[in-house]
């Protein structure tokens, strides 16, 4: 197959805001707590963290962490998790109905962020909670006056404020799964009272809403946005896109990020919307805040006892990962935050069981791209055979999927190439015309003879990218893109 890219220097999208490359750990058994925060481990470090765990995150540079969930943060209630370990309660969580634990609370989960430098992001639980309590946590957060909540982290040993600034209003609202569900009316106007009360507490912070998913984007947020225009900053999507464990429903499978695509760019349209028709209106942007593939049965049952953890991914898997960040640099002037769900277990990038510690094959897409693109999204011309996938209402994908980035102060430019056929190598035909390019660069690459390549804890580096000098580069070259392969062509420019 033969594909073609230009690249013009002057045609930028906008620049990327490092917030989508962040993560979201729930407080589920086995994720932050058993997977991150396990005192009893051999290699727990003075704060009863994994040290393997946490260098793998660090590795991947998150801006921005998300917790306590998800579905599992519906029912969690933000006082259980302060104070004293030892003085914190065991109860059931509500949403899956086995016990969980509040070692790991808002204070552990803060101290881990600053300790790898990224933001907290804390979810209120707006299934069983109530706005005072939502609140209170706030203020414990944040506060800076002589006040009950403020004064309470004071006495848990916390003198200056966490000074939180993201903030979501519930999880899946729209789902019969959640609990809490309701109405796209109902939520914005219960969303629009938090989040007036919330603000006066504390102006500074980023308040995100609940907003689109794949089943009705366009509905829920027609109904939800002018409610909570002018008090919130972002919109949130949720989506993940299904396989099983054959190579049947490929191409279905490649359209998944796509179709996330679609509710995006259907959300955008509600948002210009609502603000034209509403002066008072913020600048909303949209934040997705759980994304991921999905392999048949391995998220809702998921548990270190009930049903343990094993290798999940497929080397397939990560080319949609790999699309999917592609998608948000082009997206950069709407898609402002995003956290892939999740960092451990399940659907995790990092696996964590009593056998070992391994990164996922979707790990490594999300490190490359963490790791080596530029701040400024360019706006690159493509031509490249396409397919369909009628079953998920997405048509005219291309088998390359692309995303060039341009870093101004290295002088680089970073192309993100996707080969999403499953047996051709797609012959690329890259063109700078106005460009002087070293003739020399590098290329990094994530693929596998199979495509259904696994990482084990006996062969955790199975699926891992390499990373090679190239030469013979210019203003016009071509690179061969080997099938279902994941490429990150790294180019220098003379000055």
């Amino acid at each position: 197959m033969k594909a073609r890219l230009k690249i013009d220097l002057d045609r930028s999208i906008g620049r990327i805001n490092p917030n989508i490359y962040g993560q979201f750990m729930c407080r589920r058994p086995g994720c932050s707590e058993g997977g991150l925060y396990e005192p009893q481990a051999a290699n727990a470090d003075a704060a009863g963290l994994r040290s393997d765990v946490v260098q793998y995150i660090q590795d991947l540079r998150p801006p921005i962490l998300r917790w306590p969930g998800g579905c599992t943060g519906t029912s969690y209630h933000w006082l259980d998790g302060v104070g004293p370990v030892e003085e914190r309660p065991s109860k059931i969580d509500l949403h899956f109905g086995w016990p969980a634990r509040y070692e790991f609370g808002t204070h552990e989960f803060i101290q881990f962020c600053r300790r790898i430098g990224a933001e907290p992001h804390l979810n209120f639980a707006m299934g069983t909670a109530d706005l005072e309590e939502a609140a209170a946590w706030l203020e414990y957060c944040n506060g800076t006056a002589n006040t009950y909540y403020a004064n309470l982290r004071r006495q848990h040993g916390q003198e200056d404020p966490y000074d939180v600034h993201y903030w979501q209003l519930g999880n899946e609202m729209y789902g019969p799964w959640e609990i809490g569900y309701c109405k796209a009316r109902e939520y914005g106007a219960e969303a629009r009272e938090w989040a007036k009360v919330l603000r006066r507490l504390d102006p500074s912070i980023e308040l995100i809403a609940v907003g689109g998913h794949p089943a009705a984007a366009q509905d829920w947020v027609l109904d939800v946005a002018p409610e909570v225009c002018p008090y919130v900053d972002y919109l949130s999507v949720h989506d993940y896109w299904h396989s099983g464990p054959t190579l049947s429903g490929w191409e279905s499978h490649m359209a998944g990020p796509h179709r996330t695509g679609q509710v995006i760019e259907e959300m955008a349209a509600v948002i210009r919307k609502v603000r034209r028709n509403n002066p008072r209106s913020r600048d909303i942007s949209i934040a997705v805040t759980e994304w991921n593939a999905s392999p048949e049965g391995t998220m809702m049952a998921n548990h270190p006892e009930l049903n343990p953890f094993g290798p999940t991914y497929y080397m397939r898997d990560a080319l949609t990962v790999a699309a999917f960040m592609n998608l948000m640099q082009r997206r950069c002037n709407i898609v402002k935050l995003a956290t892939v769900a999740q960092s451990i277990n399940v659907v995790g990038l990092i696996m964590v069981t009593k056998d070992g510690v391994w990164r996922e094959p979707v790990y490594w897409p999300f490190w490359m791209q963490a790791n080596h693109s530029g701040p400024i999204a360019l706006d690159a011309w493509q031509e490249c055979d396409t397919f369909d996938a009628p079953e998920l209402r997405v048509w005219n994908i291309p088998y390359l999927d692309s995303s060039v980035t341009f870093d101004p102060e290295k002088k680089t430019l970073y192309l993100s190439l996707v080969n999403q056929h499953q047996s051709d190598a797609i012959e690329l035909d890259i063109a700078l015309p106005e460009a002087s390019v070293r003739e020399t660069g590098t290329l990094r690459r994530l693929e596998h003879a199979d495509p259904l390549a696994m990482n084990t804890p006996a062969h955790p580096d199975n699926v891992s990218p390499s990373v090679r000098t190239v030469d013979g580069l210019g203003s016009r070259f071509t690179c061969e893109l080997p099938p279902a392969s994941y490429t990150i062509l790294e180019l220098g420019l003379n000055a």
